[in-house]
């Protein structure tokens, strides 16, 4: 794929995600994850940057680390999903589509609950 190609990926999800940043219950992890993985093919500065970010950069960094997921990530990722999940049935009812997003939802909650959390950074002294 052309280095292009991947830029536009990167810049499109990192961008997708800092919006999601100020949207209550949208993802911003995630689209920087994807960001941070077709930026490091298009252009490793760029991908070097983004892990260095005082914000979002520990996060992509500890995922990088063995997949790994803070606690607090954990708790707000399950809270979002639940709230979507009810904001979705209250919207729709209960039917087969909103149970079955709801056992998916369920699924990606315990997966992510069996990722390890993040080693201990070393102190500066």
């Amino acid at each position: 794929m052309p280095l292009l190609i991947w830029r536009i990926l990167g810049f499109t999800s990192v961008g997708i995600g800092i919006i999601n940043a100020f949207i209550p219950l949208m993802p911003t992890t995630v689209f920087l994850l994807i960001g941070a993985w077709a930026l490091g093919k298009g252009s490793p500065a760029w991908r070097a940057k983004l892990l260095a970010h005082p914000k979002f950069g520990r996060a992509l960094r500890d995922w990088e680390d063995g997949k790994r997921v803070s606690r607090r990530g954990k708790h707000l990722a399950a809270a979002g999903m639940l709230i979507s999940w009810v904001v979705l049935v209250v919207w729709r009812g209960f039917t087969p589509w909103t149970i079955g997003v709801g056992v998916l939802l369920a699924a990606i909650t315990i997966w992510l609950w069996t990722r390890p959390e993040p080693r201990e950074e070393p102190k500066a002294f």
